[in-house]
């Protein structure tokens, strides 16, 4: 039976995380309130963690475990870029060897981000056309026994560094009754959802995917975990298929109200509206709730909602497309 993450471990991870990971600021945003008619709206800024994005608390907290355990053991991941990132800094945090699996559809600004953080220790391989690609042999790997696989979600040690997110929020504003997540795999709004639920059990919690790629949205409506076509995507950190026996299925069947869809127009929007009126650059992932909440989707109107911003890693060619278009 697979293992699944308790409030414990997230309690854990942020006694763990204490140095390493930002707690971030969670800025209000009047402007997004009006538009969206919600009570209030606040931006949590994970874009602000020293690797630029969120995935530095999930990772970190993985790594630190095995070294406790298995300080010889070599790691090997997988990613779009962000969560890469955040390992590597893990394993040299810790002196381990690993390797970091990309598939060739991976965003510039990330591969040589990555690229930046090869040394005699870390080694980043482009294996494969995408995500997918690269996960399923990073699993193989582990299953050999090559290497001790830190997935980008399917982990408990993983969602628990990311659900001290929530803990943040709601330690910080616990009058908070929303939460708005980007969704790829599920480990972050999973883990969200695991303490955000049990402290305050009334709280809507709302995902967002790209229409380009909503394995989690399609899992809801139809209960099936196939994976799909998956179409190119601006929120490139959140693309990709979702591993058949991950345990974030169960966990966002339980814990979501809803998983609602963004088309690449309005991730643009959402990615200009940040410059614009937050002086913020954000990746399109990160700029999914935002792009749901001015689209008025996930039954938010009334409510006090946060809104995660994930990530900043993106390549200039992009966002000077994206600037050029509005």
């Amino acid at each position: 039976m697979p293992r699944y993450p308790l409030l414990a471990d997230v309690v854990a991870a942020r006694h763990r995380l204490a140095g390493i990971a930002l707690q971030t600021p969670l800025e209000d945003s009047p402007t997004l309130a009006e538009e969206s008619r919600a009570a209030e709206v606040r931006l949590k800024l994970e874009m602000l963690q020293p690797t630029g994005s969120f995935k530095t608390r999930g990772a970190h907290n993985k790594v630190a475990l095995v070294a406790a355990v298995q300080p010889d053991a070599e790691l090997v991941t997988a990613s779009s870029g962000n969560h890469g990132i955040a390992v590597a800094t893990a394993a040299a945090r810790h002196g381990m060897r690993l390797t970091v699996l990309v598939g060739a559809s991976i965003s510039p600004a990330k591969l040589e981000k990555l690229r930046a953080l090869e040394s005699d220790i870390c080694t980043v391989e482009v294996c494969g056309r995408d995500s997918d690609d690269a996960e399923a042999e990073a699993r193989r790997r582990d299953t050999e026994r090559m290497a001790v696989y830190v997935s980008p979600y399917n982990d408990p040690d993983v969602i628990a560094g990311q659900g001290t997110i929530g803990a943040e929020i709601l330690d910080e504003w616990p009058e908070c009754d929303a939460v708005l997540v980007p969704v790829g795999g599920g480990g972050l709004i999973a883990g969200i959802g695991l303490w955000a639920k049990a402290v305050k059990p009334d709280l809507r919690l709302v995902g967002v995917q790209p229409s380009a790629s909503p394995p989690m949205y399609a899992y809801l409506e139809s209960n099936s975990t196939k994976p799909m076509p998956i179409a190119p995507t601006l929120a490139d950190g959140v693309a990709g298929n979702i591993e058949r026996d991950s345990i974030t299925w169960k966990m966002c069947r339980q814990l979501l109200e809803e998983v609602v869809l963004v088309d690449e127009e309005q991730i643009a929007d959402a990615m200009r509206w940040a410059i614009e009126v937050h002086h913020l650059v954000v990746e399109g992932s990160a700029a999914l709730g935002i792009a749901a909440l001015r689209a008025r989707l996930g039954g938010l109107a009334g409510r006090r909602v946060a809104v995660v911003l994930t990530g900043r890693n993106v390549d200039g060619a992009t966002l000077r497309a994206v600037l050029a278009e509005g």
